[in-house]
């Protein structure tokens, strides 16, 4: 029996199914069963990394906002980072996790575009905050002199990281979908089956072609720009402090203490721009897979 053999027809959602909504399986496959021990484990996992996320990160915004010796600039990028970390606590990990552990959409209809998008946007809001507190501390560095950036500046900066976060996580919203899957679980013998259908949040407004497009764009903006960016300002800041002399005459102990702490401070720079790199590259490399290769997660 082949897949173009079947024309299944969802009632519920009132439209015929494609033939890419129809796959044919083993019976003894057991679709989407799940062992209980393993549900309950990830489940009090991602559960305990939730609550941590919304808690921790809930406190640094509330010592930001009620403290005024924290309400520095440094600090306010800071906070707008722990708000994007609560905001995927909140509305991205509980959700995403039970999808994707399911490989079915248990939840309101709404909430499939809806999910993913917030996620979009938590994730752009980090990205760009930890690229905007790379400048200014090149800022700071580079050109010491100059007036150290204002509130309202860093204030304006927040706004439009959060506008631009939401402008490319927008197309999400139209392209995400719940639609009927139907599965052709086959018997023993191939001579009976079985229509299971499964409901699935999937992309069906956009082309395979422009989803593909979307996301090489949202890979570049969201890792390979900011990515340079970190470097480029802080290899220059790296190379400024290994160049910079201290006043006066020369002191052996004192020259022989800044050097070190001029080593410690090229090293710290240096572990900022590797751990941003590795962090964030298996997201990235999964966002490019599973939309390159589909394969990756049957």
């Amino acid at each position: 029996m082949q897949a173009t053999d079947v024309t299944a027809y969802h009632t519920a959602y009132n439209y015929t199914l494609n033939q890419s909504d129809v796959r044919i399986v083993l019976e003894d496959e057991n679709l989407y069963k799940v062992p209980i021990g393993l549900l309950v484990l990830l489940s009090i996992f991602y559960g305990t990394i939730s609550i941590l996320a919304v808690i921790g990160n809930s406190l640094v915004i509330w010592i930001v906002i009620t403290t005024k010796q924290m309400q520095t600039i440094t600090n306010m990028f800071i906070a707008n980072l722990a708000l994007a970390d609560v905001t995927i606590g909140v509305f991205a990990i509980p959700f995403q996790f039970q999808a994707a552990l399911l490989q079915r959409w248990n939840l309101p209809d709404f909430m499939c575009p809806f999910c993913p998008f917030v996620q979009l946007i938590s994730v752009n809001v980090s990205v760009f905050t930890l690229t905007a507190i790379a400048v200014d501390r090149h800022r700071a560095i580079i050109n010491p002199l100059r007036a150290r950036t204002s509130k309202n500046i860093s204030k304006f900066v927040i706004s439009s990281i959060w506008m631009l976060s939401f402008a490319l996580a927008a197309p999400i919203l139209f392209a995400l979908r719940v639609r009927p899957v139907s599965y052709i679980a086959l018997g023993g013998m191939n001579d009976t089956y079985t229509n299971i259908t499964v409901p699935f949040c999937k992309v069906v407004n956009f082309e395979d072609g422009e989803i593909l497009l979307y996301r090489y764009v949202l890979v570049l903006v969201q890792y390979f720009v900011p990515l340079f960016v970190i470097s480029f300002v802080y290899i220059q800041m790296a190379l400024r402090l290994w160049g910079s002399k201290t006043p006066g005459n020369a002191q052996d102990s004192r020259d022989i203490t800044m050097l070190k702490n001029k080593k410690k401070v090229i090293k710290m720079l240096i572990i900022v721009v590797a751990l941003f790199g590795v962090c964030w590259f298996p997201l990235q490399l999964y966002n490019i897979l599973h939309v390159t290769w589909p394969e990756i997660n049957e």
